[in-house]
């Protein structure tokens, strides 16, 4: 039986080229692009709220989770301004993670394991209005268990680094996904995973054990300059499926 992987498209930078101008113009209208990526096979749109608001809005927020054509993951940073978004506009899943203003993407996963108390609470809340919760952290064992001990549904496995790796350092970054996966999995908890994927690593994140979902943006949106997004999401959702 073929392993079926859910694509989610992240449309942060179909706003990052309208907000290049201060939110000055219409366009790119980002509800467009987000049902060109369902056109092409995306199973959900990711969207990441930043406090420093360089690309996402509310105002997108708001129309995604009103006129959302398939499930709204939300990334968001785990602080009570983002708590009351989220309750307020009730996406399908949050996926709590890092913030740095200083960063120019995601640099790495959420300490889960020293931020426990404070993320308990918060997870209770946003799961009372019926939302899943997905952490974003590093593969290590500690940061499976904490998120488990914290009551998420589902962990997304940062692959940042492992993208960047070459030779042998890579395949040691492939066993520590591995085995977080392996461990998330038997947790009962969702393994998903994300950032920096592109089409050569797509086919290689594919075989990570009990992977359910992977998260791509920036590659998309880079290739739908010179192909349209539908057809940029339609490829990459014909690698996962091993097409």
């Amino acid at each position: 039986m073929k392993k079926k992987i859910r694509l989610g498209v992240n449309v942060d930078h179909v706003a990052t080229l309208r907000q290049v101008r201060g939110d000055t113009t219409p366009y790119p209208d980002l509800l467009h692009f987000v049902k060109e990526a369902v056109k092409g096979g995306a199973e959900q749109i990711t969207i990441h709220l930043r406090e420093d608001r360089r690309h996402i809005q509310l105002k997108d927020l708001a129309q995604l989770s009103k006129h959302r054509p398939v499930p709204l993951n939300l990334e968001m940073g785990a602080t009570p301004e983002m708590l009351k978004f989220a309750r307020k506009y009730r996406p399908d899943w949050v996926c709590l993670v890092p913030e740095n203003r200083r960063e120019l993407t995601t640099e790495g996963g959420l300490d889960v394991v020293r931020r426990k108390a404070g993320l308990t609470p918060l997870i209770d809340k946003l799961q009372r209005f019926g939302i899943e919760i997905s952490m974003f952290i590093e593969p290590s064992r500690e940061q499976v268990v904490a998120s488990f001990e914290v009551g998420a549904d589902a962990v997304e496995l940062h692959t940042g680094r492992w993208v960047r790796l070459t030779g042998a350092a890579k395949q040691r970054e492939w066993k520590r996904l591995a085995e977080a996966a392996t461990l998330a999995h038997s947790l009962g908890l969702g393994v998903h995973a994300g950032h920096g994927l592109d089409t050569q690593q797509a086919k290689l994140i594919r075989r990570l054990p009990h992977l359910r979902e992977v998260n791509i943006g920036h590659f998309l949106v880079c290739e739908a300059l010179k192909d349209g997004l539908k057809a940029s999401v339609r490829r990459m959702k014909g690698i996962l499926e091993g097409r």
